[in-house]
């Protein structure tokens, strides 16, 4: 039976929730706005993304804007980098994409194959990458490298938040003055959650952690 006490606890916790996810938005949008947009939304989507992982690690108790704004200038240089060059990547599979609109007869369905491959790997891979940059201490290719095999073995995990991604894609369609506030939240709460599951897995059976951040 639920108690009063219990109760107003449970409300209480669920209000202190809502309103850090709130913050974190607020964040969010804050610093894109601050690095120009196009050079802050990829640190601000990482820096969301350890603050969700500090959630997770140690508690809601976290600070929010001390571990976003460490985490935002920390990995500026290096989530820019590798931001927009998966940006050019999905440029470059959408540009294949329109070649095989156009193409036909086996020409086409070489295109189709190499598609579906070369985008299934890059599902993957950015699906572990902001993750990796907010969770390992690596140079920019180890990260690369590092994102790659975590999709490549843990790819079920990736289809889990791809799942969770699209039923989120569809409620802020059904729901868009709600919901659509909290899109970069949401997102972040749903990849984070996945990879770190990826990590504190192989983490467990390999004693293979000395690359972690604290």
């Amino acid at each position: 039976m639920i108690t009063g006490n219990r109760l107003v606890n449970w409300i209480y916790r669920g209000l202190e929730v809502f309103v850090k996810v709130a913050a974190l938005n607020v964040l969010w949008m804050v610093f894109t706005v601050v690095g120009a947009g196009v050079l802050g939304i990829f640190p601000a989507s990482a820096a969301l993304l350890s603050v969700i992982r500090k959630w997770m690690m140690e508690g809601m108790d976290t600070s929010v804007p001390r571990t976003f704004i460490g985490s935002y200038k920390k990995e500026f240089v290096k989530v820019n980098v590798l931001g927009y060059a998966a940006l050019l990547y999905g440029f470059v599979l959408f540009t294949n994409y329109q070649f095989m609109l156009g193409a036909d007869g086996i020409v086409q369905l070489l295109i189709v194959i190499g598609l579906i491959i070369l985008g299934t790997l890059f599902f993957l891979t950015v699906t572990f990458l902001f993750p990796a940059i907010v969770h390992f201490d690596l140079p920019v290719l180890k990260v690369v490298k590092v994102a790659f095999l975590y999709g490549m073995t843990h790819f079920y995990l990736a289809i889990m938040a791809g799942i969770g991604l699209t039923v989120t894609y569809h409620i802020v369609l059904f729901f868009p003055g709600i919901f659509m506030w909290f899109i970069p939240s949401l997102t972040g709460i749903i990849l984070m959650p996945a990879a770190y599951m990826a990590f504190q897995k192989f983490s467990r059976e390999t004693n293979a952690d000395e690359a972690v951040k604290v």
